[in-house]
């Protein structure tokens, strides 16, 4: 984790998180053409979440409500978790150009404001004990769906075999997400651009713990299985929750 390494325009949503206000017109958060997802991780010192929401709820909100080249922002908090995890924050863009058009456009709608993102940044940065940020480029055909629109959401990281993308990609193609789509699960697909040695990213909807189990039993029944293990050097599995009125479209 590098605290001081924040990108900074996902950050200044998080007091947001607890706020209960409506953000926008919401619309589901499916996976476009071109699309790129930045997910951020966060732990913070102890006691300062409150400060957090404080110190960005009249800063933040306004900004990302008025960040056009934001295609869609979505807050979680944990319920289940193999890594140490507060809240994560994902923002879509039309690719990374995207990502620097939403950097420019809160840096004017933050100085029309009075303020500026870096400011807002630190202050945030001052408080949280660490992070991780990672790029993920969605890939639309391996999935359908809205899997943030479900109680829970499961974010599963797949590190895989060297020079085996295409096979993995067709697999989730032609076999996991077809079944996944009849089974009434919603689900996602990206690819790292940017990330600590993964390769994909799959999110995928539940309403309930048992739900989840119940997923990855069923597929444990079907042939997709054993070629998804073949291809898996290591998987990581994290459970959260949508954090409610810190939607943005």
């Amino acid at each position: 984790m590098k605290p001081t390494l924040l990108l900074v325009p996902l950050l200044v949503l998080l007091p947001s998180a607890f706020a209960g206000a409506c953000v926008g017109s919401l619309n589901a958060q499916i996976p476009v053409e071109s699309e790129v997802r930045q997910i951020v991780t966060f732990t913070f010192l102890p006691g300062q979440t409150g400060a957090a929401i404080d110190g960005y709820r009249s800063q933040a909100i306004p900004l990302y409500e008025r960040n056009e080249a934001m295609l869609s922002f979505r807050a979680f908090r944990e319920v289940e978790s193999s890594i140490p995890l507060d809240l994560m924050v994902v923002s879509a863009f039309r690719g990374m150009a995207g990502m620097d058009a939403s950097n420019s456009s809160l840096r004017d709608l933050a100085a029309e404001a009075g303020t500026s993102i870096g400011a807002i940044y630190g202050q945030l940065g001052a408080l949280s004990s660490g992070h991780t940020d990672q790029f993920v480029e969605m890939l639309p055909s391996l999935g359908s769906g809205d899997p943030s629109s479900t109680r829970l959401t499961a974010f599963v990281w797949y590190r895989i075999l060297p020079g085996q993308n295409e096979v993995f990609e067709t697999v989730i193609r032609t076999a996991v997400a077809p079944w996944e789509k009849a089974s009434d699960i919603p689900s996602a697909t990206g690819r790292f651009l940017v990330s600590d040695g993964w390769h994909y990213l799959r999110i995928l909807g539940f309403n309930s713990l048992g739900e989840y189990q119940e997923y990855w039993s069923g597929l444990s029944m079907e042939a997709a299985a054993s070629r998804l293990a073949d291809l898996t050097v290591v998987r990581r599995e994290v459970i959260v929750s949508s954090v409610q009125g810190m939607e943005v479209r």
